[in-house]
């Protein structure tokens, strides 16, 4: 079978020269316009409920808030989790539906779910926010912003107005959240003794503010014939007019605020703090939208931070962190291996063939096929992101692959006298069916992985196609470019020579082989058993861990703590990374959002050290022990690879969860492959319980929820919602309305705090109720409706996979308590569901290759003989994940999964020629022997190319070269297995189904009914 598209662009070249210079120029196009993202857009069906109840217990909103909402969100259709996170006054439920389910819909659905449950929730909550989570709303960039000359509130508000505004104004900025820092508020501290004397409860007064300091509109009104706007103005223009407000003590009698309560303007209460290198600063940290660049966003946000440092001399911006950089820089040495890359294997082609003309023909198929891959990706929305640079770093070795094989094939025929214009017409199109079946077998080999779903699937949508597209474009240039310039630029030989004798060690080693079939056949099985013992010797993860400098680590402080004993820990640990020759910056944050007494650490090392940020996290552990009244731990660095192993367990039965829990934390703890092993989830607290006396309740008229109101309202003030502002002209203002914080911290102070009765007086809250202390959960964590307890530890020397496994023999976990389970969870669940994609991904693509050449070769028994490639690549692979102390990760199985499609071309280029040599007459052994000696040289030099464009890669160099190493390290093995076993094992197996086909088919032939022919 010849395929006539090489002749007849030999004999056209213009249109084909046309052609490509139009493909380049759209690449190019398309190059300038791709987006450089850290990942790939990806769309996950998540949507998040959040509702607040001011001052609520966690427990109390567990049962009155977060059970309700969890009930309702899980009948809406295509759920898949609803996981809950509880803490004081705050209850954030996340539902998680089914990857493909209209992200739209389902946030509509929720919000009509919540909208159904509303009048079942408590009447004091704030309104229910329903939203889509967005995956990719990560902070790109995070700054540090000190100004000696302010004060705290003068540099939050400079952040929240002059900083956020200007950087909103660039391209790309969907958000600037501040960090740290502290809020302007009116602060109203009552005066408890005044309180009391005068019968007044803390509501009354904040009522009161609310209902007097108040400008509202009044309708309009026809006056002189035209028609006047009603305003009512009643709301305090300063903060002196703000302390004569009038005050109804409810007997008929009035005060002035000011008679009860200092009131000033000045910072609200603080919640949060950021330290850099120990020194309170306030940070911003930077978001971008769906559609924009990392570095775009990176790169518009330096210039605006640079135009305010002009604008405002006297303050100090100090960028701490940028995932952008890491991006760049991944970016660019992604960019630097696919030159050396090409580079390397255009020498490989010097080598074999010492033909300069045709290393440069072979050398330009290298580029002219990856650049128009580059206007299809920006066709299809693609960006430059780790998936995509990830792709075409995988497939640089395969882009010259068809070319050396055309261009050796047409230069064997120039060396025996033809010309260089007759050898490739000759050359190319006899190879032709052969260079389509190679090119076939790797494009579906990874189509199937651009429709995985789950997780990996959404990343893994523009990996497959960008594989497929590339290989393609190898494929025309392969059958209509390297054809064209071979005629027109090869040169002629000036001493035509025949073919060598085929003999020496490889002969010898085929003969040896045909003639001891079953022994051969024998050592391929118990090759591909042994690579599968290999195997299991390999540490499984899921992406290994960057060295990109950047340690994260949490802080925790027993519940209770004090921001000020926080602040003080924090201190401590920062003295002791500061101490560090390597660590260059230490970032500290504890955000209002996040749970009390935890925060976030960020520690920035040199870019010149002497270890890898792993071994710099090694070498700190001692110091997670050393911070007194804090437990600290380790997060994920950046761009993945955590080292923490993560082990969930679920359970309705708190009591239960709580034991299980415990048991597990001790037997983990004495695992030597795990440290710092503890309980993710906070310690229970302490909690002051207010207890209704029955009795003198019901006589006097007192409800709980007036009681709730007033200790609220006096301790921390009541939600914003239901407090009075004050307008300053540029801020509206939160009139806060509390008691002074000596006054909150004394029990016999609340305990007067008087509380209106049915009567019309008042009584001291101590009359009613009594005050206690109690245990309770200061952070409720729940998964699929039930509670949930999660235990980590630090990976000491081993991989996920290899931890878990020691995790899941534990006696605890073998034995699980009634009702306690233990969900797939974290890294470990997509770890799971990573083989599980993969391993599905592999069989369609083995499935799809059978079928591809069942058609191409007419015949279902030999593509069987070209399968049997595919275990041999295994043991190098394997062999060398093993020797490279690489995981089979993510990265690894993507390197098997090309591995699939390298070792079925190897077979094709032997099988095809063996068939036509055959249908040309050969017998059966001559056939193998002349495609042995035929296409020997350029799957060696295919295999050779392919690996030398891999090796840059293999060798690591460059930022972001751990995720790619262990893919480049098993291609590479691979190959070289693959290649030097097929070129003796797949001829054997050749011989040995062609015999059973022989005889077979006339078995066969007897049941087939004979064709007649319609004529007469």
């Amino acid at each position: 079978m010849q395929l006539r598209i090489s002749a007849w662009s030999i004999q056209n070249p213009i249109p084909v020269v046309v052609l490509f210079i139009a493909l380049m120029v759209a690449g190019v196009a398309g190059y300038r316009s791709l987006q450089i993202k850290l990942f790939p857009d990806v769309s996950f069906p998540i949507v998040q409920v959040i509702i607040t109840l001011p001052g609520a217990a966690a427990s109390e909103v567990e049962t009155q808030i977060t059970r309700e909402v969890e009930a309702v969100v899980s009948d809406v259709e295509g759920v898949d989790h609803v996981t809950s996170v509880v803490t004081l006054g705050l209850s954030v439920t996340t539902i998680e539906f089914e990857i493909g389910t209209d992200e739209t819909q389902a946030t509509d659905e929720v919000r009509a779910a919540v909208d159904g449950v509303r009048i079942s929730l408590p009447r004091g909550i704030e309104e229910p926010v329903v939203k889509r989570f967005d995956v990719d709303s990560q902070p790109i960039v995070t700054y540090a912003v000190s100004a000696p000359e302010m004060t705290d509130v003068e540099l939050s508000l400079f952040v929240d107005e002059t900083v956020s505004r200007r950087v909103m104004l660039e391209d790309g900025v969907a958000q600037v959240a501040r960090l740290g820092g502290v809020d302007r508020e009116i602060n109203v501290t009552l005066d408890p003794s005044r309180l009391e004397a005068l019968g007044l409860t803390a509501p009354q007064v904040n009522d009161a503010l609310r209902g007097f300091s108040l400008d509202a509109g009044g309708g309009t009104a026809q006056i002189g014939g035209r028609d006047q706007t009603v305003r009512v103005l009643g709301a305090a223009k300063s903060v002196d007019e703000l302390r004569h407000t009038i005050i109804p003590t409810g007997d008929g009698r009035t005060v002035r605020l000011s008679d009860v309560a200092n009131v000033n303007s000045g910072a609200a209460e603080r919640v949060g703090f950021a330290l850099l290198n120990g020194i309170p600063v306030v940070g911003f940290q930077v978001s971008k939208s769906n559609a924009a660049s990392d570095v775009l966003v990176e790169t518009n946000t330096d210039k605006a931070v640079a135009d305010l440092s002009v604008t405002h001399p006297h303050v100090k911006f100090q960028r701490i962190i940028s995932t952008a950089t890491n991006t760049r820089n991944s970016f660019h040495a992604t960019v630097a291996s696919l030159l050396e890359g090409m580079l390397l294997a255009a020498v490989v082609v010097l080598v074999f063939l010492r033909d300069w003309r045709a290393t440069i023909i072979t050398a330009l198929a290298m580029p002219i096929s990856l650049v128009p891959s580059f206007a299809v990706m920006a066709a299809l929305g693609f960006s430059l992101n780790l998936i995509t640079l990830l792709a075409l770093t995988l497939v640089i070795g395969i882009l010259v692959d068809d070319a050396i094989v055309e261009i050796e094939n047409i230069q064997k025929r120039i060396q025996t006298g033809q010309s260089p214009y007759d050898a490739s017409i000759e050359g190319a199109d006899a190879i032709g069916l052969a260079v389509l079946a190679t090119t076939m077998t790797i494009v579906v080999v990874f189509l199937p992985v651009s429709t995985m779903g789950g997780l990996i699937g959404q990343f893994f949508y523009e990996f497959g196609l960008t594989v497929a597209v590339t290989v393609l474009f190898s494929l025309l240039v392969a059958r209509m470019l390297t054809p064209l310039m071979a005629a027109y630029f090869m040169s002629p030989t000036s001493t035509p020579h025949p073919r060598k004798p085929f003999t020496g060690f490889y002969r010898r080693a085929l003969d040896f082989a045909l003639d001891h079939r079953w022994l051969s056949m024998a050592a391929g099985l118990g090759l591909f058993i042994g690579s599968l013992f290999l195997a299991t010797l390999i540490p499984t993860g899921f992406t290994p861990p960057t060295d990109n400098g950047i340690v994260q680590m949490t802080i925790e402080s027993a519940p209770g703590t004090s921001l000020e004993d926080t602040r003080h820990a924090t201190d401590l640990l920062t003295q002791a990374l500061r101490k560090r020759p390597q660590v260059d910056t230490v970032f500290a944050t504890v955000a209002p959002q996040e749970s009390s007494g935890v925060g976030r650490v960020t520690v920035l090392l040199h870019a010149q050290r002497d270890m890898t940020t792993q071994a710099f996290q090694e070498s700190i552990r001692p110091l997670l022990y050393a911070v007194p009244d804090v437990r600290l731990g380790f997060g994920q660095s950046g761009e993945g690879g955590s080292t923490t192993v993560q082990i969930l367990l679920s359970s309705e039965d708190g009591d239960a969860l709580t034991a299980t829990a415990l048991q597990l934390e001790r037997e983990m703890r004495k695992l030597p492959e795990l440290a710092n092993v503890h309980q993710a989830t906070p310690r229970p607290g302490t909690d002051l319980v207010i207890t209704l006396k029955p009795a003198e309740a019901a006589r006097l008229g007192v409800t709980p929820e007036v009681v709730a109101t007033i200790a609220r309202v006096a301790t921390i003030g009541d939600v914003d919602a239901n407090t009075a502002k004050f307008n300053t002209g540029t801020q509206r203002l939160v009139i806060r309305v509390r008691l002074p914080g000596k006054a909150r911290a004394d029990l016999n102070v609340l305990g007067a705090l008087r509380v209106p009765t049915t009567g019309g007086g008042s009584v001291p809250l101590s009359a009613v109720a009594n005050l206690s202390f109690q245990a309770g959960a200061t952070r409720i964590e729940r998964f699929d409706r039930e509670r949930r307890a999660t235990i980590e530890g630090e990976l000491n020397g081993v991989s996920l996979g290899q931890a878990t496994a020691l995790i899941d023999k534990l006696p605890v976990l073998k034995a699980l308590p009634p009702g306690v389970t233990k969900p797939a969870f974290g890294q470990s669940e997509d770890q799971a569901d990573l083989f599980d994609s993969f391993g599905n991904a592999i069989l369609a693509g083995i499935g799809m290759i059978l079928a591809v050449l069942v058609l191409l070769f007419r015949s279902f028994f030999k593509p069987a003989t070209i399968l049997a490639a595919l275990p041999l690549s295994l043991a190098g692979a394997f062999l060398a994940l093993l020797v490279g102390g690489s995981e089979l990760g993510l990265p690894a199985l993507i390197g098997l999964l090309m591995l699939m499609g390298v070792a079925a071309k190897n077979s094709i280029l032997l099988v095809e020629f063996a068939i036509e040599a055959e249908r040309a007459g050969a017998t059966q052994r001559e056939a193998l022997i002349e495609a042995c000696r035929e296409r020997a040289r350029p799957i060696v030099m295919t295999t050779f190319a392919m690996a030398a464009g891999m090796l840059p890669t293999a060798m690591g160099f460059g930022e972001g070269s751990e995720f790619r190493v262990p893919m480049a390290i098993a291609v590479i093995g691979g190959l070289i297995s693959s290649t030097v076993l097929s070129l003796v094992l797949v001829p054997v197996v050749y011989e040995l189904i062609d015999d059973f086909e022989v005889w077979l088919v006339p078995k066969l032939g007897r049941l087939v009914t004979a064709r007649e022919s319609s004529r007469t």
